[in-house]
């Protein structure tokens, strides 16, 4: 009996090594790049990469709390649309907003921003969103979700101050990410800095009206500023 027992047991291993469909599902869902759709992401892909929560001040020093923007940054090898994802917000205001269905490509490499608004001091967003909004100074997480629902990235933390970016009644400053080459986490402190002007030849701050440029300190849709170390990349191998 125990042998006949046995050889039964061969059979049904060999007959489960051989079919696909009796493997048990236990994968962690991560993506290859390949399947999904065109509005499908994989995990770290796309970068939160810049934060302008408190609002823009044009030159006679005028301040709208409401006109502020989200970057995103591309760093897949492919083309995405992001209709549908989602940014959950967490802190002192708590909900979710939907991207609306649209026709915007992300390519590699580059960034788009969502703004509330395009008659502000930021004229031609990538996206407008008239429903994002963010508390002047409290503590806020942002977690991007793909339209199957799949983490994408957090940054922030809904329990501690704005890593960086604000109004010192005179200018507003962005939240920018530190441009790193290894790591660098949205959740680090460490991975955030105020927006410095940058000396380089061509601004990254082009898509701030002219008007708004002394006093909104900002770089949406370009790539962000050096950190105050001057440097545009840092990190280790480790």
């Amino acid at each position: 009996m125990r042998a006949a027992a046995g050889a039964l047991a061969l059979l049904l291993l060999a007959g489960c090594e051989g079919d696909p469909s009796a493997e048990a599902d236990e994968g962690v869902g991560y993506r290859d790049g390949q399947d999904g759709g065109a509005t499908s992401g994989e995990r770290g892909t796309v970068k939160i990469t810049e934060i302008l929560w408190s609002g823009s001040v044009r030159g006679d020093g005028a301040r709208d709390q409401t006109d502020i923007f989200i970057e995103l940054r591309n760093e897949s090898h492919r083309d995405i649309n992001i209709s549908g994802w989602r940014l959950v917000f967490e802190g002192p205001l708590s909900y979710t907003l939907r991207i609306p269905d649209n026709d915007v490509q992300i390519s590699t490499g580059a960034h788009i921003f969502i703004a509330t608004k395009n008659t502000g001091c930021f004229p031609a967003p990538d996206l407008v969103m008239p429903e994002l909004r963010l508390s002047d100074g409290d503590p806020f997480e942002i977690t991007l979700l793909d339209a199957d629902e799949r983490l994408i990235e957090s940054v922030g933390n809904p329990d501690a101050p704005p890593y960086a970016g604000g109004w010192d009644q005179k200018r507003s400053r962005s939240m920018e990410r530190v441009e790193l080459m290894f790591g660098g986490e949205g959740f680090f402190p460490q991975a955030w800095h105020f927006y410095t002007p940058a000396a380089v030849d061509v601004p990254n701050n082009d898509r701030v009206d002219p008007e708004c440029l002394e006093r909104t300190h900002a770089s949406p849709g370009r790539p962000n500023s050096p950190d105050y170390s001057g440097a545009y990349a840092s990190g280790s191998l480790e």
